[in-house]
């Protein structure tokens, strides 16, 4: 591959068509040249104001934004280290992650700055602030950068092997840990997402982004797009009728919304019949199950378009790709129950616990193998002995299948198997058969105490909003769908699963509300009897 700083590809679509429009973002264009220049301005300011230099972390706390964008391409061409930050993290976790990456600077849109203040006591080194959007006491603004009158390209820093970024993963735990990726891991990932989805064959492609520019799913299309030339539409906060109206006015052709769920909410708009959504010729979705009844929806008002869905991960860059065809919808095929193919620079096998490669049809841990793939956990001295194997696959956590075509089914996370009185039972199987049910919105699944089983299957579920589910209906409907064993024994309902943007749920939070209420139950009505 000719590049060496994931800088480069964007760089070629500035110079192929600089007066082309690069962002739209809340009623504003930027052209590729334009947002080079700003790109160029900040990267000065980094170099000559706060002294960033050649692997130096920079962290930034941003909502979407194209000062998001610019920051990001900015500390690539210096050859520092983008720390991208969950803007709805708390001060705690604010000091935690800039503690833990090391961060040298740390830029923060001006909504955030009580925040970032409450954060800085705890920062174990000095961390210098800069604003992005406003003027903030004591921290420098980027948007002084722009009246000076040198936007001059730097010196591009040139190094494959060296680091880029450092993602942090949302742990559905809790607990994040920093993916270490070089500019090779994410060209690679960036030239296997373009081939999977074909968005460099036309150079007028529009595409559109809700998802947050700070997870690696946002960071991967927002850089993919800009690489391919086309135009990239930024949206912040989910607003159905907004993203609706955004997809006719610039004749949005891809599309991302995450979670699989996101696209229920705005197909569920009562607007959505007015506008034209026929330029679409994508949409795709990842980071969950994508229910049969979201994709028949998806293809009802999407005319022109096709379904396409990935697995990934932060370590992994790369990962699977699936187009869902009308055909497969009508047919019921089994690959609507799959993850896909590996993309291109990919290969997978799916292992036993001694590490021997399973033959197909048989589960076990997925392996992965790729130049995409992280160097580690940064900062965890010996991560990479616990997650790749001795001769270089990465063990993803993800317990699949891998049918006689070669694509892979994913059942569950290798340590969300619930072992309920002597059989295994894949929570992300259970899940998807209560999603399937109409009347509920999301659902969670995990394995909890049980005097007779030993572990029993568990269930917290999110309803439609103004459904009237009963624990026996969902048992019955389980049971309609898979062996009785597998049903929940356990259901209760809350009204917000509280999914971020990214379309991570805070296990740990659901499962503690989970034990509150079963407290109560013990207190009162036992209810093992209603679980037969």
């Amino acid at each position: 591959m000719p590049y060496c700083n994931v800088a480069e590809p964007f760089l070629d679509s500035v110079h192929a068509h600089p007066q082309k429009i690069a962002v739209v973002f809340d009623g504003r264009t930027i052209s590729y040249g334009e947002l080079n220049d700003r790109i160029n301005c900040v990267a000065r300011v980094l170099i000559e104001d706060l002294e960033v230099g050649v692997g130096d972390r920079v962290a930034y706390l941003l909502p979407n934004c194209p000062e998001l964008l610019e920051v990001y391409y900015a500390v690539q061409k210096i050859g520092a280290v983008a720390v991208p930050l969950n803007f709805k993290s708390i001060a705690r976790e604010i000091g935690c992650l800039v503690n833990a990456s090391g961060a040298k600077v740390l830029v923060f849109a001006k909504r955030f700055a009580r925040m970032v203040a409450d954060a800085a006591p705890d920062f174990c080194e000095p961390v210098s602030l800069a604003c992005a959007d406003g003027f903030v006491d004591g921290a420098f603004s980027l948007m002084k950068s722009f009246e000076r009158d040198n936007p001059d390209e730097p010196m591009l820093f040139r190094g494959s092997s060296a680091l880029s970024r450092i993602q942090y993963t949302g742990g559905s735990m809790g607990v994040p840990k920093g993916a270490a990726r070089t500019h090779q891991a994410d060209l690679v990932e960036l030239d296997a997402v373009m081939d999977s989805n074909g968005v460099a064959d036309d150079a007028d492609n529009v595409v559109l982004v809700q998802c947050p520019l700070e997870h690696h799913g946002g960071h991967s299309w927002f850089t993919m797009a800009l690489a391919a030339g086309a135009t990239l539409v930024v949206c912040g906060a989910f607003d159905a009728e907004n993203i609706l109206h955004l997809i006719e006015r610039y004749r949005v052709t891809y599309m991302i919304l995450l979670p699989p769920t996101t696209y229920r909410r705005l197909l569920r708009c009562p607007a959505i019949g007015r506008y034209d959504l026929s330029s679409v010729r994508l949409v795709q979705s990842a980071a969950g199950a994508m229910p049969k009844a979201i994709a028949q929806l998806i293809y009802d008002y999407f005319p022109n378009a096709v379904l396409n869905y990935g697995w990934g991960q932060s370590e992994s860059g790369a990962g699977t790709s699936l187009r869902i065809t009308r055909e497969m919808l009508e047919a019921d095929s089994p690959l609507l129950e799959s993850v896909g193919f590996p993309m291109k620079h990919v290969e997978m096998k799916v292992v036993d616990e001694r590490g021997v490669e399973l033959s197909n049809g048989e589960v076990g841990e997925a392996l992965f193998r790729s130049q995409s793939v992280m160097e580690g956990y940064y900062g965890q001295d010996g991560s990479a002995d616990s997650v790749f194997t001795d001769d270089g696959w990465l063990c993803t956590g993800d317990l699949m299948m891998r049918d006689d075509k070669g694509c892979f089914y994913l059942l569950s996370r290798k340590k969300d198997v619930v072992k309920s009185g002597g059989e295994n039972v894949f929570a992300s199987e259970v899940e998807n058969a209560i999603r399937a049910h109409p009347d509920v919105e999301d659902c969670l699944v995990f394995g909890a105490r049980d005097p007779i089983l030993g572990e029993a299957v568990a269930a917290v579920v999110q309803p439609r909003i103004g459904a009237a589910l009963t624990e026996e209906e969902i048992r019955d409907h389980c049971k309609r769908l898979m062996a009785s064993y597998k049903k929940p024994r356990y259901v209760t309902f809350v009204e917000d699963m509280g999914r971020d943007d990214a379309g991570k749920v805070r296990k740990g939070d659901i499962i503690d509300c989970f034990n509150e209420r079963r407290g109560e139950w013990e207190n009162g009505v036992e209810r093992g009897s209603e679980a037969t």
